[in-house]
């Protein structure tokens, strides 16, 4: 694999609309799906340069809420910053990772930007008016660690992010494969699977309704606990057309689990995000 073809492939993957700098996309666990797309850029990620520096603009369009059937389009900004392949800032916090081989592993800062419990509703509105009474959850801090190992052209990850929010201090984990794979010359494809799952604390934030929300709310009380939360697929599309620039696309399926599904939040168990970005490498 070129550097031109690997440098586009990474550059898709963590742009990943999601999530820290932008609350429309970090709503709701959306953190946890920028760190799955920056854990694929990991994996083409080319590390002949001390300083790596890329950054574009992306369009994404996803529920209004996690378990939402309505729909809402933003346009986001992304940068991400390596050094050494050793530390990296970009769109979901700060890690640092070691490789051994096969293996890496790291430690990082992330977050989760929350949910609003009302809004316009509209396509380009953040927020949803049907969760009026639930409150809003607020921003939280999250410590994550993640080891990821490489086989053949599959890379099996795991990663364990725990919040430290007043509201949300649960716990988010997941496992997951992907694969890189050539279509052309300048053309990849980056496939990938995974299984999500939460603690009581978490489920209960997001998916649970208490008495007095009850009270407030349109839903019944609900006691959600943790178990298996979601299964995403998804694939992502990244041309490279110069040594710098790069364009792309990805269409992701989630399916909502366990108590995310039996959740009277959860107006639909099955949602789909897509997204589409042009970027540029310094």
């Amino acid at each position: 694999m070129t550097a031109k073809f690997a440098c586009s492939a990474a550059l898709a993957a963590l742009f990943v609309a999601s999530p820290a700098l932008s609350p429309a996309w970090a709503q709701g666990g959306g953190a946890s799906q920028t760190q799955e797309w920056e854990a694929l850029s990991q994996r083409v990620r080319p590390a002949e340069r001390e300083w790596d520096v890329r950054a574009g603009v992306a369009g994404v369009m996803r529920p209004t809420f996690e378990g939402s059937d309505r729909y809402h389009f933003s346009p986001l900004p992304f940068i991400t910053v390596n050094w050494r392949d050793t530390l990296t800032l970009g769109e979901s916090g700060l890690s640092a990772q070691m490789r051994s081989g096969a293996f890496r592993y790291g430690v990082g800062l992330t977050f989760d930007a929350g949910r609003d419990d009302n809004g316009t509703g509209g396509i380009f509105g953040g927020g949803d008016d049907r969760l009026r009474g639930l409150g809003d959850i607020d921003f939280s801090l999250g410590v994550r660690g993640f080891a990821t190992y490489r086989w053949q052209f599959l890379e099996f990850g795991a990663a364990v992010t725990k919040y430290t929010g007043k509201q949300n201090d649960g716990i988010l984990s997941d496992i997951g494969v992907s694969a890189a794979l050539p279509l052309a010359k300048d053309l990849l494809v980056i496939p990938n699977i995974r299984l999500g799952f939460a603690d009581d604390k978490y489920m209960q934030t997001y998916f649970g309704v208490t008495a007095l929300q009850a009270s407030r709310s349109l839903f019944p009380a609900f006691n959600a606990t943790g178990g298996l939360h979601q299964v995403r697929a998804g694939a992502n599309l990244v041309y490279s057309f110069t040594d710098n620039w790069f364009v792309g696309v990805n269409a992701g399926f989630t399916h909502l689990a366990g108590d995310a599904a039996n959740s009277p939040i959860s107006i639909s168990d099955n949602y789909a995000t897509a997204l589409s970005f042009v970027g540029y490498r310094f």
